[in-house]
């Protein structure tokens, strides 16, 4: 806000930790404490969440006391109003009906299964059971639409609403306007089951209706089904006889064909063609496989010598030959070592090794030519073989016309029996007469209305006005911006500077007994007193009349911590100041006046020029006052008044009624008049006009040291409090020491600490 706003709500954090104590206790001024231990405010802290929640609470009790009258008044209003509907209500009678419904997948169906899943059937089932067809049919079933019931009266406009299809008359109209109200379905999602119900006044009709609706329900799903079936039906036997047709033709022409090719089925998968083709292969395989054998055989002795072929190793002739040269090669070489080269013996075995060797190249030339003769057979079969598999290949094209007649011959003699079945399911399901849905629970008549439960409606109407009566107080809460605790000022200031003056009555006030002789004339009581000679007014002056009172404690608090702001200077001179008239200021400013006059001498300046009132609350007058003293007439000696019974305390009258009060308080005698009285004062208290309507209170406000600002319980709007801040601010005046709640109701839940504060202060009696 301001910088004065925001220095005020600063103002509890200036000076030391004994000012802010002080301060702190006027809040509280039946109770005054000492700072407490650093342990107990540890274990403080570790509570603060629970504190912060009973606060909440008490805040939550304070609201609603604060507004219990309009509270309880909308309470007992919202609870006869709920009482009187719930039994001037018509009693409603809604029977219930219970439908077990099939899973879709049994029903009969070209497809042979169902579309959708359970859920969506169900869900489907459940609509239709709302459908105007079927309402119509109930409609028509039971008359409803000449039921008095059902129709509305005559002069009434009736229209169609969605439907298009056929024109209904007016009864009709406002029959189904009504079924359509008073019918609920319901699906239950953990089951198959559905519920139906119809309200009504009349129990025997509620039940009726509903019973009919599950009956038409049934009827009209079973109709619809079965002409399905029969529609289904007749077209299969229609198209059954085309596929008769197509099956037989297509048989014919496949057994014409077999003739004249000569093929003949070994099997559903084999034909004569199809083994022989099978046996030329696998010839031809085998052909080719010796062939290449016997090539790779060839291959080798071009390569190297015979001997590498098995078949001349393997010869048990070549074997023997091998075995025999061998030996006869030994002893040759024996023979030539012992005779020599030329020996008979030696040319002997020469001539026997040389024939062994003949015989033995004659086997292996004989082997070599039986290979070639096997290659040379092997490769003319493989030629043969081929030429009769490319002779067959031929007729393929005559076997895949075989394929196609076979394959479309087998196509149509499976779709004949997969219709012809159909067909036969299809006249089955027709003449059972079978139907997805089963009732489980009949509606009966009830024997006591669904509703309205008057009981239920009580308790209901009960808390709803509980409720909204606390919810009442807290809506009219925010929008009653009043001050009626120190909570609230603090809410919208910010400080913690909040004294408390609780609500008294002043009959129940003893009046001041005044001394019968003055001093040097200076003291006067005033002619008008109310009280009579002797005696100041009853109910001012509560200090005095009254010191163990909850008001005079919270004017001594307000005094202390006033003189505890400043810290061994306390503020001398104090203006007391509120935004509009009748919140208390004048007596808030005579009480503090009288707690002061108590420790030092103290003057109470009543600068109200237009209606001070300061000196006929303290009943006394000598005709003259501030007035006179800022117009220069008289001087400042001779309108001081001495208040009886307290020789400390002096009063500056104002002598009201000035047409220029607003230039005198504004003028710099004003400020020479203070001037002088702080020379002659230890503290100086100043009654002014309010704030929001004058500009004395603003004039005043930049020439003392401290300001006390008065609001009334229940009076004071936190918008006046906050735009009499804003005008102090702007003319730069003194700080706001203490804020004063005045006239609070202390037997309210929020001021619950005044009551016992009262008795711990009443004195003792003897």
């Amino acid at each position: 806000m301001s910088r004065f706003y925001e220095a005020t709500r600063k103002g509890a954090s200036s000076g030391d930790r004994r000012s802010t104590l002080a301060a702190g206790e006027t809040l509280t001024p039946i109770r005054h404490e000492t700072l407490p231990p650093a342990g107990f405010l540890r274990a403080k802290s570790a509570h603060a969440p629970q504190e912060k929640r009973g606060a909440e609470w008490l805040r939550i009790l304070y609201i609603v006391h604060k507004h219990w009258r309009i509270s309880a008044l909308f309470a007992v209003v919202l609870m006869l109003t709920v009482t009187v509907v719930t039994f001037n209500m018509n009693p409603i009678y809604e029977p219930v009906a219970r439908i077990e419904v099939d899973p879709p997948g049994e029903q009969f169906s070209l497809e042979g299964g169902s579309s959708g899943n359970d859920a969506e059937y169900l869900e489907t089932q459940a609509q239709n059971l709302k459908s105007d067809t079927l309402a119509m049919d109930v409609i028509h079933r039971l008359h409803l639409d000449q039921s008095p019931a059902m129709v509305a009266p005559a002069g009434t406009d009736s229209k169609p609403g969605d439907l298009t299809l056929y024109q209904l008359s007016p009864g009709e109209y406002s029959a189904l306007h009504s079924f359509r109200a008073n019918l609920k379905v319901k699906r239950d999602t953990a089951s198959r089951l559905i519920s139906v119900s119809f309200s009504s006044q009349d129990p025997k009709m509620a039940a009726l209706v509903t019973n009919t609706v599950v009956a038409a329900f049934i009827d009209d799903t079973y109709r619809d089904q079965h002409a399905a079936i029969v529609k289904s039906s007749e077209w299969l036997a229609r198209q059954l006889d085309d596929i008769r047709t197509r099956m037989e033709q297509s048989n014919h022409s496949l057994a014409d064909f077999q003739k004249s090719i000569g093929v003949a089925d070994v099997d559903a998968n084999r034909s004569t063609f199809t083994e022989r083709m099978t046996a030329l292969n696998q010839q031809l395989t085998q052909a080719q496989a010796d062939r290449i054998q016997l090539e790779a055989l060839l291959t080798s002795v071009k390569a190297g010598s015979p001997d590498v072929l098995p078949e001349v190793r393997n010869n048990p002739v070549v074997q023997q030959l091998s075995t025999k040269l061998a030996e006869l090669r030994g002893e040759l070489s024996q023979a030539k070592v012992v005779y020599g080269p030329n020996h008979p013996n030696v040319k002997k075995l020469q001539s026997q090794v040389d024939e062994l060797q003949s015989e033995l190249e004659a086997q292996k030339t004989a082997a070599l030519g039986s290979i070639r003769t096997g290659y040379t057979a092997a490769r003319a079969r493989e030629q043969l073989m081929d030429s009769q598999i490319k002779g067959a290949s031929g007729e393929l094209s005559e076997m895949a016309r075989y394929n196609d007649l076979k394959h479309e011959a087998q196509a149509n003699s499976e779709l004949y029996n997969s219709l012809y079945a159909r067909v036969k399911e299809a006249g089955i399901a027709a003449a059972s007469k079978s139907s997805t849905l089963r009732v489980v629970d009949e509606a009966h008549v009830l024997d006591s209305p669904t509703r309205p439960n008057r009981m239920q409606g009580i308790f209901i109407g009960i808390f709803a006005a509980l409720v909204g009566g606390v919810v009442l107080a807290f809506v009219r809460e925010q929008f009653d911006t009043r001050i009626f605790a120190p909570e609230d000022m603090r809410e919208w200031v910010g400080t913690h500077n909040i004294a408390v003056v609780p609500l008294f009555s002043p009959s129940n006030v003893k009046p001041l007994p005044i001394p019968p002789s003055t001093q040097g004339g200076q003291i006067a009581i005033a002619s008008g007193s109310p009280s009579g000679g002797g005696r100041l007014p009853a109910g001012v002056s509560f200090l005095l009349d009254r010191p163990h009172s909850p008001e005079a404690e919270a004017l001594r608090s307000l005094h202390t911590a006033v003189m505890l702001s400043r810290p061994g200077n306390p503020p001398q001179v104090l203006l007391v100041v509120s935004s509009l008239p009748g919140e208390g200021k004048t007596t808030v400013a005579v009480n503090l006046a009288m707690a002061m006059a108590q420790h030092g001498t103290t003057c109470l300046v009543d600068a109200d020029l237009r209606r001070g009132r300061v000196a006929s609350s303290l009943g006394v007058s000598n005709g003259l006052g501030l007035t006179d003293v800022l117009k220069g007439t008289t001087p400042l000696e001779r309108v001081l008044v001495r208040v009886p019974s307290l020789e400390n305390l002096t009063v500056l009258p104002a002598h009201a009624g000035s047409e220029k009060a607003g230039q005198l308080v504004c003028s710099d005698q004003m400020r020479s008049v203070l001037d002088e009285l702080r020379k002659d004062f230890q503290f100086i208290v100043i009654d002014s006009a309010p704030i929001l309507p004058f500009a004395d209170c603003r004039a005043l406000s930049n020439l003392t040291d401290g300001l006390i600002f008065v609001g009334r319980s229940g009076i004071t709007t936190r918008e006046l409090v906050q735009r009499s801040l804003e005008l102090l601010d702007q003319v730069h005046a003194a700080p706001v020491l203490q804020f004063v709640v005045n006239a609070a109701d202390i037997k309210s839940p929020q001021y619950r600490y005044y009551q016992y504060g009262y008795e711990y202060y009443e004195p003792e009696t003897q």
